[in-house]
């Protein structure tokens, strides 16, 4: 491969389509006062732009005469090009790598090469199904590839959204609505997935039936009300046996008529046996009369519950 640096005229190359979309993005407020030089390849026919390509349509509306490039002239191979992009546009966020991938399908690289061989060299490991994990990152919303972004999220984090990959829209309206974080959401969307799988529905079939679809277009004052909803709607959906068994100690508890100033505590999943009984008495016969309360086999019966 042979590279030079010169000044290229913009008047006239082609702009190779397949990477105009690179880099994914940039924030101009922080772009250096001496930019990278454009990147691009020097055809039987023409010159090609594969590299900084924003650059380049900017130079060519200001009216700038010619732009500092690194002209490839000689390449053997599309793969070989392909190599020197992405060593061009290092370091790479998750939107450039699923941009490169696409290109490089474009372009006619086979899969198995693809994965072989550029794959690693995006920081990927080398596995032929990763690759349509990676173009899934170019179906988000906008709102939730900006999310990624920001949060700085590994591609197995974000391939949680894969789960409601036809419901993109409803999970950004979680997110904005809710004001929830993606450990929440990823939360919501696992769950619901593996119960539609296990009662044979579709994901917003299943969603519907344990009330959280319409959640996502509902406003909340206090978003910790609403996380406190979806965690109840969850439970009571994932265990059913448990919710069952929490209301009935309740009724058991209330059969007591234990006074106001007791409080009754337990574990919701019943992993911990016991429960934690706090009270405040006033005087000393506020205190017998409460430990009789407590010592009825009324009460008593709720251990057998536990």
């Amino acid at each position: 491969m042979k590279i030079t640096v010169k000044e290229l005229t913009t008047i006239g190359p082609t702009i190779h389509s397949s990477f105009i979309s690179l880099p994914f993005r940039r924030d101009e407020t922080s772009s250096p006062k001496l930019p990278k030089p454009v990147l691009a390849y020097q055809t039987v026919s023409c010159i090609k732009v594969v590299g900084n390509i924003h650059h380049f349509l900017a130079a060519q509306e200001n009216g700038q005469a010619t732009v500092p490039v690194y002209l490839i002239q000689e390449s053997e191979s599309t793969l070989e090009l392909l190599e020197l992009i992405i060593e061009y546009y290092t370091p790479m966020n998750l939107l450039d790598k699923a941009l490169l991938t696409r290109a490089a399908l474009e372009l006619g690289v086979p899969r198995s090469l693809l994965a072989e061989k550029l794959l690693p060299i995006m920081e990927l490991a080398a596995r032929e199904k990763l690759i349509d994990q990676v173009l899934f990152l170019l179906k988000l919303p906008p709102e939730l590839q900006k999310f990624a972004l920001d949060k700085d999220l590994s591609l197995k984090r974000v391939l949680i959204f894969q789960r409601a990959e036809q419901h993109l829209d409803w999970v950004t309206s979680f997110i904005s609505n809710l004001k929830i974080g993606i450990n929440m959401t990823a939360e919501i969307i696992q769950n619901i997935w593996e119960m539609a799988g296990r009662d044979n529905l579709e994901f917003e079939a299943k969603a519907r039936e344990i009330g959280l679809w319409e959640m996502a277009y509902t406003d909340f004052e206090d978003n910790r009300l609403a996380v406190m909803a979806i965690r109840e709607k969850i439970n009571t959906a994932r265990y059913p046996a448990l919710s069952k068994a929490g209301v009935d100690l309740s009724k058991t508890i209330k059969k007591a008529e234990l006074p106001e100033s007791v409080k009754i505590k337990w574990d919701p999943y019943f992993e911990r046996q016991g429960i934690d009984i706090a009270f405040h008495a006033k005087d000393e016969a506020e205190l017998e009369s409460t430990l009789k309360k407590l010592s009825t086999s009324a009460f008593k019966t709720i251990f057998d519950q536990i």
